[in-house]
């Protein structure tokens, strides 16, 4: 029997390419919105010089989701503009 209730915790960017095909069930993910906090972490997602560029990111990401995540898995994605309560 495989690995049960597993949480995989770090940059998706790079451990994704470490998982194989159809591997996980699940993936929840909330990324860093454009544009709008620096975590003076290099190569950081959300500080690209422009939208394109941060969308590149997170297709390439969810390209990536898409190779590990088995046929009856989920994927749960958070996408926003701004922090709640903060003004538009």
């Amino acid at each position: 029997m495989g690995e049960v209730n597993r949480i995989i915790q770090g940059d998706a960017s790079e451990v994704l390419k470490t998982m194989p095909d159809e591997f996980v069930q699940m993936v929840m993910t909330s990324p860093p919105y454009y544009g709008l906090r620096d975590y003076k972490v290099n190569g950081q997602i959300g500080l690209e010089n422009s939208f394109d560029e941060f969308l590149e990111k997170i297709l390439a990401i969810t390209t990536e989701v898409k190779r590990v995540l088995k046929p009856s898995g989920q994927f749960w994605l958070n996408m926003g503009d701004c922090y709640g309560g903060s003004p538009a």
